[in-house]
């Protein structure tokens, strides 16, 4: 029988592998134009990141069926993509679009901009993330309790993603194997098609 610690490094080694295999150039990905455009907002934020090995960029303007949150490893800019739900006031017809944006407390809508990522807590959705709004749009994020985790309502067995309060869920085994490496600091891009908010 194998030892604890024999499987569970044989666990991580296979983990791993599994993200090397689908990891991709990041600007093939997400396009040369949004990561341009993440890589000057996480420039102008470089105050506030303490976490500098990943960096997540989330494309709100795709519809939720498709993976559009991006995990970058800044050791060699590939990418993975990832499926992330969006808040249920962005999309009030549950058309799988994220149409609205905003900031109001109460809203249920995801916030755009720049945000940094702060410490992990178990609560009712598991292990979570706690999120930092740095742009105008997005400055309310923790009193909104604004945070990364995972939901059962993200699956590729869904044809439509069910909708959080705002926070961007990933699938619940996504969100286990990358909050250990983008808390702490690491940066959090957002985009959409309305900039409002």
């Amino acid at each position: 029988m194998l030892s604890a610690f024999l499987r569970s490094t044989l666990l991580s080694l296979l983990c791993s592998a599994a993200v090397l295999a689908q990891a991709q150039p990041a600007a093939d990905l997400l396009g040369e134009q949004l990561l341009a455009e993440a890589l000057r907002a996480k420039a102008d934020a470089a105050s506030e990141i303490k976490n500098d090995r990943y960096f997540s960029v989330i494309d709100y303007r795709a519809p939720s069926n498709v993976p559009r949150y991006f995990l970058i490893d800044t050791s060699d800019m590939s990418a993975e993509a990832l499926l992330v739900a969006h808040g249920k006031g962005s999309d009030r017809d549950h058309d799988g679009m994220a149409e609205q944006f905003s900031n109001v407390e109460g809203s249920k809508m995801t916030s755009l901009g720049a945000f940094v990522t702060g410490k992990t807590y178990y609560g009712m959705h598991g292990l979570s993330l706690k999120l930092k709004g740095l742009s105008p749009q997005n400055d309310l994020a923790e009193k909104r309790l604004i945070v990364i985790h995972g939901a059962d309502y993200v699956s590729p067995d869904r044809r439509l993603l069910g909708r959080s309060w705002g926070c961007p869920a990933l699938e619940r085994e996504d969100a286990e194997r990358i909050i250990p490496l983008i808390k702490g600091g690491s940066f959090v891009y957002a985009v959409g098609s309305d900039t409002r908010g």
